[in-house]
């Protein structure tokens, strides 16, 4: 049970988060799935078909590793140092990375492409092994009565840093021509996430469950799939995130968008992380209030009111100005963290363990079904001509839509969300 002294820690958690926003391997500013990564590849001219791949390889690295993870750690009682040998072999691809670019000046763009996309494919794959830890982690310390803020808070305080990362992106563009720009930006994510892993070394994890020996992986794999059979208001969430998947496929493209099609300055893209980082800052102590008011559901079907608004101020306002675009990017991290917290939310409250590693695992895989395979199918389509932005941001804003009337119409607050809001 979460008390006084392991909220402390739960502020040492809150400064691990924010170095890992601001520059930790593939969640920090400088290397963020649909910012700088965009940004390099639109710099060596590749197709969009491999720009679809930064966002399906982001979310499928995410979601299918954590499978194993949560099997390997499920008897683990303390986490963390599981939990930052991770971070320190997917921070590894960028110091390659990096070393790449300064030796070879990326002369051969299509090499570069396809090389960075495979370095960026181990950082991810990686990096989704921290999660089921993460968030085990953090129902040892977060009072359940209180979930909702603090996690909101927690996204809130991780990227107000991709705020802080913005300007520092925008000065390495400045005083670096690309694409030795793009090698300092990962050397510094390299370091950084050195620094973090020590201070995720040094908050006192609570000790979780006691539990016997794992059973065997296919065993296991039978444990996840008991899951979705029996839990029905699970399976319904994540029907519905399947139809969330608009917001992704949008913020794959909308940079390359905005920087093809409407002229925005590629020297300037630490805006679109900053305030997308500022956007979720602000949602974080506000807007995610509404998942300890009313419950994950009211806070999903807010996130995707928010997406409808921001897809239609990128692409129905051709005339846009700079101010109407800066706003959409802020409002795309609103979007993120009511997401973010709805879903966290709905998966807690589903689990009815205090280990919450093979659940979110189960639900990490089951919501990032079509998060991965979309933004590729979309991106050869177009490079196929069959598919233009237009139609692509007219498919996207369909799928939100449909995924608020849904959500509304057939989703669930979890039982025991209700029976805590019943007792208070």
């Amino acid at each position: 049970m979460a008390n006084n002294q392991s909220l402390r820690e739960y502020v040492k958690f809150d400064v691990f988060a924010f170095g890992n926003g601001l520059g930790g391997t593939v969640w920090g500013s400088l290397t963020y799935y649909f910012g700088v990564p965009v940004a390099f590849l639109t710099f060596l001219k590749a197709s969009s078909f491999q720009i679809g791949l930064v966002t399906a390889i982001f979310w499928a690295g995410f979601a299918v590793p954590q499978v194993w993870a949560a099997y390997a750690t499920e008897t683990y009682k303390i986490k963390k140092s599981f939990m930052a040998k991770v971070l320190l072999i997917s921070n590894l691809s960028w110091l390659i990375a990096g070393i790449y670019i300064v030796v070879t000046k990326t002369t051969n763009p299509a090499v570069a492409a396809w090389l960075f996309l495979i370095l960026f494919a181990w950082a991810c794959a990686l990096i989704g092994m921290f999660i089921p830890g993460q968030f085990s982690l953090l129902f040892k310390i977060i009072p359940s009565e209180r979930l909702g803020q603090l996690l909101g808070i927690l996204f809130a305080v991780q990227f107000a840093a991709l705020f802080v990362g913005g300007p520092i992106i925008n000065l390495a563009n400045e005083k670096f021509e690309p694409p030795m720009n793009f090698a300092v930006l990962f050397f510094l994510t390299f370091i950084i996430t050195i620094i973090i892993s020590f201070i995720l070394l040094s908050i006192k994890e609570p000790e979780g469950e006691d539990l016997e020996g794992s059973p065997s992986f296919g065993a296991y794999i039978g444990k996840c799939m008991d899951i979705v059979k029996t839990d029905k208001t699970l399976v319904k969430f994540i029907v519905g995130k399947w139809l969330m998947t608009g917001h992704y496929v949008m913020l794959a493209f909308m940079l390359a968008y905005l920087m093809n099609e409407r002229g925005f300055d590629p020297a300037k893209i630490g805006y679109f992380n900053a305030l997308h980082g500022i956007g979720m800052f602000i949602g974080g102590f506000t807007i995610t209030k509404i998942a300890d008011m009313y419950g994950p559901k009211q806070m999903l079907i807010t996130s995707h009111i928010i997406a409808v608004i921001y897809t239609a101020i990128v692409w129905l306002i051709p005339t846009a100005s700079p101010l109407l675009i800066f706003v959409a990017f802020a409002l795309t991290g609103l979007t993120q963290v009511s997401d973010n917290v709805g879903y966290s939310n709905m998966c807690m409250f589903c689990c009815p363990t205090l280990d919450k590693s093979t659940y979110v695992a189960v639900t990490n895989v089951g919501v990032n079904m079509l998060t991965v395979p979309l933004p590729m199918i979309f991106g050869k389509l177009m490079d196929m001509g069959v598919l233009s932005y237009n139609g692509m941001f007219g498919i996207t804003l369909g799928m939100m839509i449909v995924a608020i009337i849904y959500v509304s119409l057939v989703v669930d607050n979890p039982k025991s969300f209700l029976d805590m809001k019943a007792a208070a």
